[in-house]
């Protein structure tokens, strides 16, 4: 792959890179479909791959990745701990696939609980008119509950995968103090 930092191979990339879009946008605009163009530079991504000196010309390859899906994420700002994720990819056509046992398993793969967790809820549920496997832990110390301490998974068990993670988790200070 071409080094974009290298002053002799960046010099075309991007003037390459608008002219493939250039293309792109005039092949949707004679399709009927001029609305498409402001989607399109975030829905499809072109990464130059290779740099050909061709006589006085620079050739450029690029690969050309399509956005499959939303992946979204939160970080906690003090810590940088990943607090949730979301692959909307996977909560297409959800179902039963898997039994509670197995969709258990996964979601406990996805989630990685603390030993201090507490599983409070392991069952499909129905979600947008989408049958989900939920599993829910909470936080308990000394046997008392965490208010507001709770780590969610949501797995899709007709392809077996977890497609969300919710997590909300502190370490408690037992310590005596004014509070």
């Amino acid at each position: 792959m071409a080094d974009e930092t290298d002053p002799q191979d960046a010099a075309p990339i991007e003037p390459a890179r608008a002219s493939v879009f250039r293309v792109l946008e005039r092949d949707l605009e004679r399709q009927g479909t001029p609305e498409a163009v402001q989607y399109l530079q975030y829905l499809i991504q072109a990464r130059p791959e290779a740099v050909e000196r061709q006589g006085p010309y620079k050739r450029v390859k690029f690969g050309m990745y399509q956005r499959v899906s939303e992946y979204s994420t939160k970080y906690s700002p003090v810590t940088g701990e990943q607090r949730s994720w979301l692959f909307a990819a996977f909560t297409e056509r959800c179902g039963r696939g898997l039994t509670k046992a197995q969709a258990l398993e996964v979601a406990k793969k996805a989630a990685q609980p603390p030993e201090d967790a507490v599983l409070e809820v392991a069952d499909y549920e129905e979600q947008a008119g989408e049958e989900v496997f939920v599993a829910r832990w909470g936080h308990v110390v000394n046997g008392i509950k965490v208010e507001r301490d709770y780590i969610q998974v949501l797995v899709n068990g007709a392809l077996g995968r977890a497609f969300a993670i919710h997590r909300r988790w502190h370490t408690v200070d037992e310590k005596p103090s004014w509070r």
